[in-house]
């Protein structure tokens, strides 16, 4: 029989089981999340953390009810924990999916969605999808822009509508793509009834030189910049109790103050 490892060992252990399992979902490897973080339950059997990166591997697996009951084990070790009670009020609108048909979820690299003057902006959509249908995204989620007719459709990674983009940004971000310009969008922000997503252009067409995506607002001269999470920026992480944290990443975190507003910026040099 193996000797019993100390404490010391077992914080080790910890330390590096921590470290992959945000690698893991940083790189997507949900199952491989599953069992990591499971590795550090077997040890420390109360450790909210480890339960909320388990939720979150999961629910990326489709499997919703298990999920929920990662989350709700968080909150019987942090009952003030607000990632797992959000997560647990978004789950119990979702029902299991068979492990062939899941869709995984791609996540956004934050960097890409930088503001650069001109070549991002951020909208609340309108129409928005039944709860249901809305539960199944979340802060970070990267979603396809589609067009139909004179609309612009925001779709999930399961090809589901979760809302479309306002008619007046639709329409010049329609002819752009009719032009050959090419773009990407993320769920931004969602709160209060409201889906907010941020869209950043890609690639400009060599006809469409010169043409902004997102021009300064009419007479008041600004251009709207993106609010990005601080967290989302931050990859390497020295603090073991940072590192623990993953889950904000995606999901939004506790503390309003997490956001960063990058104000809105005069801008008299981008063109109509």
């Amino acid at each position: 029989m193996s000797q019993a490892l100390s404490a010391e060992e077992k914080m080790r252990l910890k330390k590096l089981w921590t470290d992959l399992a945000i690698k893991q979902a940083q790189e997507g490897l949900w199952a491989e999340a599953v069992t990591t973080n499971r590795n550090i339950l077997n040890l420390f059997s109360q450790e909210p953390d480890a339960y909320n990166r388990l939720g979150k591997a999961l629910s990326e697996l489709g499997q919703y009810s298990e999920a929920r009951e990662a989350y709700s084990q968080t909150l019987k070790y942090s009952p003030n924990n607000t990632i797992a009670r959000k997560n647990v009020d978004r789950l119990a609108l979702l029902q299991d999916v068979p492990m062939a048909m899941s869709v995984g979820v791609d996540r956004i690299d934050p960097r890409r969605f930088i503001d650069e003057p001109g070549k991002t902006g951020m909208t609340d959509l309108l129409n928005l999808a039944p709860p249901s249908i809305l539960a199944k995204v979340g802060v970070g989620d990267s979603v396809q822009l589609h067009v139909i007719g004179h609309t612009l459709l925001v779709r999930n990674a399961a090809g589901e509508d979760i809302g479309q983009v306002e008619p007046r940004l639709a329409n010049r971000l329609i002819n752009f793509m009719e032009g050959g310009n090419r773009y990407a969008a993320a769920i931004l922000g969602m709160e209060n009834g409201q889906v907010r997503l941020i869209i950043r252009e890609e690639y400009q067409h060599p006809n469409m030189f010169g043409k902004v995506s997102f021009p300064a607002q009419q007479g008041g001269g600004e251009v709207i910049r993106a609010y990005i999470k601080d967290s989302m920026l931050r990859y390497d992480r020295d603090e073991e109790e940072d590192m623990g944290n993953e889950d904000e990443y995606y999901d939004g975190g506790d503390e309003a103050d997490d956001m960063t507003e990058i104000d809105f910026e005069s801008s008299s040099d981008v063109e109509e």
